[in-house]
């Protein structure tokens, strides 16, 4: 029952961060809503079937589950926010070295992951 609650409460918190995400350019609301999916998934069955219905993002969560994979255009444009965000962060706000490096580090690992995923045009051509 705890674990259900701490999932709930995690799912609530990323499906913010993703909302706020599909309206602010620099921060990819995608992955959050994934996330929120699956633990919603785990644990409020009533919040996963809506997330699914849901008309602004249900049909990538929807497509996504299914195996179809992520629509070129939000893979485009997921990895330019990040590119975009992270050279200003790098070139205007981090000064630290090490603060430079952990984060070019962690766009690397986050646009291989987007780039790694399955594009659904391909997966429905195929």
């Amino acid at each position: 029952m705890v674990v259900r609650l701490v999932y709930v409460i995690l799912g609530l918190l990323c499906l913010a961060v993703g909302a706020v995400g599909l309206g602010l350019p620099g921060l990819p609301g995608t992955p959050f809503l994934l996330v929120a999916a699956w633990l919603f998934s785990m644990s409020n069955e009533r919040l996963h079937r809506w997330m699914l219905a849901n008309r602004w993002f249900g049909q990538v969560l929807s497509d996504y589950s299914a195996g179809l994979g992520i629509p070129r255009r939000i893979k485009a444009v997921a990895v330019g926010s990040v590119i975009v965000v992270v050279t200003g962060s790098v070139m205007y706000s981090v000064t630290d070295w090490w603060a430079r490096a952990a984060l070019v580090g962690l766009a690397i690992v986050g646009i291989v992951f987007i780039l790694t995923r399955p594009t659904r045009e391909d997966v429905l051509a195929a």
